[in-house]
């Protein structure tokens, strides 16, 4: 199990743009720990779904932009004593609230996040060469966006098969987790769930009619998303008593009272590897989906280095790659991955797009 820790911050960089003198400034927080600047504060904030940083330029806009400088100066000066008082008092405090959010998530996992999402290959539809889409991490859930190029996020799956590579002996290829927030949550918790289907196991275990697929895994991930037993009893036809049973002896309740406890204490809760979440509107259902889509990151970037494959896109739980046709074979062989830091092993499977 993936243990992150808690960072302690030494040295806090201020920037000049951040400093009324307009000169960088070090501040010492603790004797040991790592040293971080503004800047990067400000995006662990944005990756928190929180406000970033204000530069004394952007904090004060209106009267900067009338200025119109374009060199560093003296903000004092310019600002007067209140002024310069005031933004003082809120980069203190966006400073001190800051750095409680920082974690070895930062340093260790959205670095490989991160780079997974970068240079794309190319692919076409129609014959048109669609512009590399550039991914956001930021969000409560942790889910990626796309900021720009072509949005493979909101392209129906029917269309996907047209897509094509400009390359006769490259396949392009879609590989989808099965069921992995699910099989995540799980495994995460310590269940030992054979890899292969996890609402079988379920209802196996439980003994639960699996008559309908469909509404056994609506009501699964209804179960693990924190709705009310009444709601799920209607949809899987189960009594109350036994959807309470279920969700005790998965250890759901436990969390979501644990979690709850965490937020109200730090007003904010980490997910699986460390990463800050910042809204309690639905503390399981954003604890499992912000691990669980780390997970995925985690997961396409060891499978990408091992493999020696491009990535081409990716949507949520799903990546679409470039292999040499030679190759493909021996990567439809491979039936699950297991990612490294959780040793967290969830089922795969493939569709062959061109």
């Amino acid at each position: 199990m993936y243990r992150y820790e808690k960072n302690i911050v030494r040295n806090i960089v201020i920037e000049g743009e951040y400093s009324l003198n307009g000169n960088e400034l070090v501040v010492s927080i603790n004797k040991n720990g790592i040293d971080i600047n503004v800047k990067t504060l400000s995006k662990i904030r944005q990756l928190s779904n929180l406000d970033p940083i204000l530069t004394i330029n952007k904090f004060y806009s209106t009267f900067f932009n009338i200025l119109n400088l374009k060199t560093s100066i003296n903000y004092t000066k310019i600002l007067g004593k209140i002024k310069s008082s005031e933004y003082f008092n809120y980069i203190k405090k966006e400073i001190m609230e800051s750095i409680n959010l920082v974690t070895s998530y930062h340093l260790e996992i959205f670095p490989i996040r991160n780079m997974c999402y970068l240079n794309l290959a190319d692919v076409y539809l129609e014959g048109k060469l669609l512009e590399k889409p550039v991914y956001n991490h930021s969000g409560v859930t942790g889910r990626t966006s796309i900021t720009k190029g072509f949005n493979f996020l909101t392209l129906k799956k029917e269309i996907r098969k047209d897509l094509t590579i400009d390359n006769s002996s490259l396949r392009l290829v879609e590989l989808d987790f099965k069921s992995c927030e699910p099989f995540f949550y799980l495994k995460s918790q310590g269940f030992d769930v054979p890899d292969n289907d996890v609402y079988l196991w379920l209802c196996e275990k439980y003994k639960i009619d699996f008559k309908d697929r469909a509404i056994v895994k609506r009501g699964i991930l209804s179960m693990i998303y924190g709705a009310n037993a009444k709601t799920i009893s209607r949809i899987m036809k189960l009594k109350e008593s036994k959807i309470n049973l279920i969700k005790e002896e998965l250890g759901i309740n436990k969390l979501k009272i644990d979690l709850e406890k965490e937020f109200s204490k730090n007003g904010y809760v980490l997910n699986y590897y460390g990463r800050p979440i910042t809204s309690n509107n639905n503390l399981v259902n954003y604890w499992i989906q912000s691990s669980a889509v780390d997970y995925c990151s985690l997961a396409f970037s060891q499978f990408k280095n091992q493999n020696k494959i491009k990535p081409v896109y990716f949507i949520h739980d799903s990546m679409t790659f470039q292999i040499h046709k030679a190759k493909l074979n021996d990567i439809l062989q491979k039936k699950y991955i297991k990612e490294e830091k959780s040793n967290i092993t969830i089922p795969i499977e493939y569709t062959i797009i061109s």
